[in-house]
């Protein structure tokens, strides 16, 4: 694929996005965050920075402060949905260019195409949320994780202060450097000075209120764990029922509602257990895992909690595609490629949940016994993906698999 073939499929691809995003999506509520950014970071000097988005880590907050700035600069705080869009897209674009310059020629088409279809397929949310920031700063992990693993370590850091779950990332990040204390020093240092720096402009409290946040958060309609409860409530109404939560999102409760959140966290802690077992497994690998097991290691990390977590919304499947597509442009294996296509498909059907049956799926009408199908196939589809990418990633860092030779010097500068 040529450059100008990638730019022309990029601009028609993102052309469709933003025609859905300020189109019907904008409708059906895809563009809410932004204005509930807005409202949130105009309010700041009122309630204070410890009181301000607390759901999001401190520099999550300057990071979308950013385009407020840009907006403010421009002459009117109004604009901050039009900055705030320009600055997601010149993410994707950038993004986009890397991918394109990071892969050889036999499989650039492959992780491109990818990367271009999965805008639609995912919709507005693709350009009205952070995750597409955190998502493409974990797919810079994966690409840079072998050859720059210092700025590997860095860049991880910077991404878990944004949104927690890139810590998920560590372990791999360390087993595929071959001077692992230095970058277990490195993490460990950048980690405390941000966290020092949170505390000190804002106090313990705001380190910590994320973690109070999502803890304190019910079933989430569209989570895996809360399937069986919005099956109930579908098929036989009262007692069960769906409500709109102080999150900002809709939740089930209901008999055995209190268990289907228990069963999430049991079923975290166990697959907690097997990614352990995983990352130590990788991390006797000597001198370091190969891309392939760097790759899958990251996946089924992700992959773990989404499928596991109480938890979950649109967003979520925009921390897998810049890590799956990264892949595909440095790896491009058979059982990658069909992962990812698989990927899509779960994009395509999370689309489909929402916005469009949406409302199928919050109260009873027309739409929801569809709504549910269309539920029930999507978190069955990630459910097979953690499957798939578990025995992937197993099988990269078994004791007959060679660890990947160190890449000399002229195709370390060729691929950065």
């Amino acid at each position: 694929m040529s450059g100008r073939v990638a730019a022309l499929g990029w601009i028609l691809s993102r052309l469709v996005v933003l025609l859905l995003l300020l189109g019907y999506e904008a409708a059906h509520g895809v563009g809410s965050d932004v204005t509930y950014f807005a409202r949130s970071l105009l309010s700041v000097s009122h309630h204070g920075l410890a009181n301000t988005l607390v759901e999001y880590p401190v520099p999550a907050v300057a990071v979308l402060a950013v385009p407020m700035g840009l907006a403010a600069a421009a002459g009117s705080t109004d604009l901050y949905p039009a900055t705030l869009l320009l600055c997601l897209l010149v993410t994707d674009a950038v993004f986009t260019t890397v991918l394109f310059q990071a892969a050889p020629v036999v499989r650039r088409r492959d992780s491109l195409v990818a990367w271009l279809l999965a805008g639609p397929l995912l919709g507005g949310v693709l350009l009205a949320r952070l995750d597409l920031v955190v998502g493409v700063l974990a797919g810079v992990v994966v690409l840079i994780g072998l050859r720059r693993p210092a700025w590997a370590a860095v860049t991880v850091v910077v991404a878990t202060s944004l949104k927690l779950w890139p810590v998920l990332l560590v372990p791999a990040v360390l087993a595929a450097a071959r001077r692992r204390l230095r970058s277990a020093a490195l993490v460990a240092a950048i980690g405390m000075v941000l966290a020092a720096c949170i505390v000190a402009v804002t106090g313990p409290g705001r380190l910590l209120s994320p973690l109070t946040y999502q803890s304190d958060r019910g079933l989430q309609v569209e989570s895996v764990a809360a399937t069986p409860g919005m099956l109930a409530w579908a098929i036989t109404g009262r007692p069960w029922h769906v409500h709109y939560a102080a999150s900002r999102s809709f939740e089930v409760v209901g008999p055995g509602t209190g268990a289907l959140i228990l069963l999430s966290t049991v079923l975290t802690l166990v697959l907690l257990v097997v990614l352990a077992l995983s990352w130590g497994r990788a991390l006797r690998r000597h001198p370091a895992i190969s891309e392939e097991a760097l790759v899958w290691l990251c996946l089924t990390a992700v992959a773990t909690f989404i499928v596991s977590s109480k938890v979950l919304s649109p967003q979520y499947l925009l921390w897998l595609l810049p890590i799956a597509v990264v892949g595909l442009a440095r790896v491009g294996t058979p059982s990658l490629r069909t992962w990812t296509v698989l990927l899509l498909g779960v994009c395509g059907l999370t689309h489909l949940v929402y916005p469009w049956l949406y409302r199928g799926l919050v109260r009873h009408n027309g739409l929801t016994d569809v709504a549910l199908v269309a539920l029930a196939v999507r978190n069955l589809g990630l459910v097979l993906l953690l499957a798939l990418a578990l025995r992937s990633a197993w099988r990269s860092i078994s004791p007959d698999t060679g660890a990947e030779p160190p890449p000399t010097t002229a195709s370390s500068s060729a691929t950065h």
